[in-house]
């Protein structure tokens, strides 16, 4: 049978013999590859790998490590809540240790019953366990964790090196029989492998796993940066939620006592002690002191619906509350403002992701400057010729060659000079933050120690003392000596002071949890 009779000589040759295995043997390992190049578990991140000498930061081995510790126990919250996240930070390891995302999935998991929510709001939560339920329930949280989940898979794919390339070439094929008489072709089969060097002769794969590690860092940074701000957040709203319980029990008592002092106008109207208008005074008093614990009760409710926000829950008991007092029982001293910069410059995940941001950076520009090198790919092919119909033995051969790019325009300028832009920038981005936070700090020193000054000068005994005038003042009213206005006058006295005193404890817990928050680690409790 003459296999070149017809186009579908294929079917019956060695030429397509060849091509259905290679077919098979292609559809076969595909699946294969992409079991393999899955992940065994998306919450692993492991760059124990060295970085390149050239893209390390100083004084490191090249691994990184991020700790993420429980936060211990401080007075703002009844005596066992947290102050602050202590031992948060974004590092070199000079132990080489494997940086692994699983922490932040013990930290922040996929989902938590919210049942657990139900138990904690039946007695009250404390400071350390709305700090826990931010961290395990925040969903800003869980999808910032993503961005490491896809800096990893960067770093996975920097790491894989390029498919060899296969191709099958048929030429020559006829369009009418090739005999001696009416020669052609011959008809010839090209099988040619090649793979690219240019990944390893030029440093390209090198940077690129250089350059992302770097990004898993950076990506690192922002997560605690972004637990930083969250759990600051978080503590802003539990203690929200103490300011609006303490003023609603304020304005409750105030109330009670114009109660009293209006029971006390009417016996007096009644026996000629007074006169009417005195009832109408105070009664106006007492429908504003209604509408006060209104108010009160509305900030309540939307302090508590701030603080599910902060923990990232919808569904919640109606008796939510929280456990916790706004008493100082031993006021901190805050440190000077050189040191607090110093201890914020050194500890800030932001201001650690800026330095890593500008390292990356300058990997990004080798990068860049390594693509500037030409793809280069050697290929080895084989070739048969089918030539026996034309009276001459089949012939097969071998061939080399290599493809390479002639960078005679296209040298990736563009690219490399907004790499250069990029890395400019980066630096000029650190300096600016540095600028912002030394401002920040010194307005979070002279905040807390001006809301120190504020909670130690209007102490309890100036409480008790406004209480005991109020008393004693409602206690003469009641026997004749005193008049209603004086009576007003002390009520007012006394709200006026235990306002302040509760704001003054609140301004006191806030700003404190707000310098602990801008130098990154806990200094004051």
């Amino acid at each position: 049978m003459n296999r070149i009779t017809s186009p579908c000589w294929l079917r019956s040759s060695s030429v397509g013999w060849v091509c259905d295995w290679a077919l098979t043997i292609v559809l076969l390992a595909l699946p294969g590859c992409a079991d393999r190049n899955r992940l065994a578990n998306p919450l692993s991140i492991n760059v124990s790998d060295e970085t390149p000498a050239e893209v390390a930061p100083p004084g490191s081995s090249g691994t990184f490590t991020t700790v993420l510790t429980t936060p211990p126990s401080g007075p703002g919250g009844g005596g066992v809540g947290p102050a602050w996240l202590t031992g948060l930070a974004v590092g070199a390891s000079g132990e080489g240790s494997e940086v692994r995302l699983a922490q932040a999935a013990e930290v922040v998991p996929a989902s938590d019953p919210v049942g657990a929510l139900f138990d904690a709001a039946a007695s009250g939560m404390t400071l350390e366990e709305v700090v826990l339920e931010a961290l395990k329930c925040d969903p800003t949280l869980r999808a910032g964790a993503e961005a490491m989940h896809q800096a990893e898979a960067d770093l996975q794919t920097s790491r894989l090196p390029p498919n060899p390339t296969l191709t099958f070439n048929g030429t020559y094929l006829p369009l009418r029989p090739f005999t001696a008489a009416a020669p052609g072709g011959p008809p010839e089969l090209d099988v040619i492998a090649g793979y690219p060097v240019d990944w390893f002769l030029f440093g390209k794969r090198a940077a690129a796993i250089g350059s992302a590690k770097l990004g898993v860092c950076v990506s690192m940074a922002d997560y605690a940066d972004l637990v930083r701000q969250r759990v600051s957040g978080a503590i802003a709203a539990f203690y929200d939620v103490l300011e609006a319980r303490s003023m609603l029990d304020l304005a409750r008592e105030d109330l009670a006592s114009q109660k009293r002092v209006e029971g006390i106008t009417r016996q007096q109207v009644r026996f000629g002690g007074a006169g009417s208008i005195e009832i109408d005074r105070i009664h106006i008093l007492v429908l504003g002191g209604e509408r006060e614990v209104c108010d009160r009760e509305t900030a309540l409710v939307t302090a508590k619906a701030k603080l599910l926000a902060a923990l990232g829950r919808r569904n919640v008991s109606p008796t939510f509350d929280v456990k916790g007092s706004l008493e100082i029982p031993h006021p901190a001293t805050p440190p000077e403002p050189r040191e607090a910069i110093a201890m914020a410059e050194e500890n800030r995940p932001d201001i650690a992701s800026l330095r890593r941001q500008i390292e990356k950076a300058q990997a990004d520009l080798r990068v860049e400057r390594t693509k500037a090198y030409p793809a280069i790919t050697p290929s080895a092919g084989y070739t048969d010729q089918y030539q026996s119909s034309q009276g001459a033995p089949d012939a097969q051969s071998l061939s080399v060659s290599i493809v390479a790019a002639v960078p005679l325009f296209d040298r990736n300028q563009g690219n490399i000079h907004k790499a250069q832009s990029v890395a400019t920038q980066a630096a000029l981005n650190l300096q600016a933050q540095l600028a912002q936070l030394h401002a920040e700090i010194a307005q979070a020193v002279a905040e807390f120690e001006s809301a120190k000054d504020d909670a130690t000068s209007t102490g309890p005994e100036q409480l008790r003392t406004a209480r005991s005038v109020r008393d004693r003042t409602e206690a003469g009213f009641r026997a004749g000596g005193k008049t209603l206005l004086e009576v007003i006058d002390a009520e007012n006295a006394y709200r006026d002071t235990h306002r302040l005193y509760i704001l003054a404890q609140s301004n006191y817990w806030h700003t404190l949890h707000r310098l602990n928050a801008a130098i990154g680690k806990q200094v004051l409790r």
